[in-house]
């Protein structure tokens, strides 16, 4: 399928392959979770090995360097790499750690046994050398019940007294540029990466891409792929909007 998606489809369709959740439209969310992933990295590049130089081959290694292991939901996926894609691809260039891993704690019902919690994500930034990483909640609509509320906190506070900062993430939060990109200030400030300076207009450029990622996840929705043909109407569009810049003024003389 790569030769006829876009790179960014190609990314999503992998994470759903080596995800824990498979797309199924006419299921209540959307989609059903799976005990263990299809595939991996390692069995995807001993499959492009064997097959040779074919068609496609090429784009898949590509988009395997950033696709999400193990992500749990296509919100998941969409949030994972808005996350770690590089900020010229519109993204916020952390580190990935791990997706739905076991991470140690000890249980808060008095009864302090061993037990394990598995975050959404678990990130920090690149070149990192202390281990310092933190967790990330993405909280859909299921986390509305109340025992998911009650079982939310739980972990939250077993995963603050392991050590471990969580952050929770709802679809307003997602949703909104402005409360992400301080969310994400935030988490580089734990984890000891300094904000970096830059001038108006790359941030104001960099800002675009972000939205511009944001906008391009919501319109996969892993059934319909469609992402090359929007990329040809904003390229034909684009065309024309220089086309008339190049229309020459005509200038009237009046009586």
């Amino acid at each position: 399928m790569a030769p006829s998606l876009t790179d960014l489809e190609t990314v999503v369709l992998l994470s759903e392959l080596m995800g824990i959740y498979a797309v199924a439209p006419g299921m209540e969310d959307g989609m059903f979770q799976r005990d263990v992933p299809l595939t991996d990295p390692s069995r995807i590049l001993s499959y492009l090995a064997a097959v040779g130089p074919r068609p496609g081959t090429r784009l898949v290694r590509r988009a395997l360097t950033s696709a999400c292991v193990r992500s749990g939901s296509p919100r998941e996926t969409k949030l994972g790499l808005r996350l770690s894609l590089r900020s010229g691809l519109g993204g916020y260039g952390l580190r990935v750690v791990s997706m739905n891993e076991p991470v140690r704690v000890c249980r808060l019902d008095g009864s302090f046994v061993v037990g394990t919690r598995r975050p959404d994500l678990v990130v920090t930034v690149p070149g990192s050398g202390d281990g310092r990483f933190v967790a990330i909640e993405y909280l859909g609509s299921h986390h509305n019940e109340r025992a998911r509320l009650v079982e939310d906190v739980t972990r939250s506070n077993e995963l603050k007294a392991a050590g471990v900062s969580e952050y929770l993430i709802r679809s307003e939060h997602y949703s909104d540029l402005d409360y992400m990109d301080a969310l994400i200030d935030g988490i580089r400030r734990e984890l000891g990466q300094p904000r970096i300076g830059m001038t108006r207009e790359t941030a104001a450029r960099r800002r675009a891409l972000r939205q511009s990622l944001y906008e391009e996840l919501e319109l996969i929705d892993g059934v319909v792929w469609r992402g090359r043909e929007r990329a040809r109407r904003r390229a034909e569009r684009l065309s024309q909007e220089e086309a008339w810049d190049l229309v020459p003024v005509e200038v009237y003389e009046t009586e």
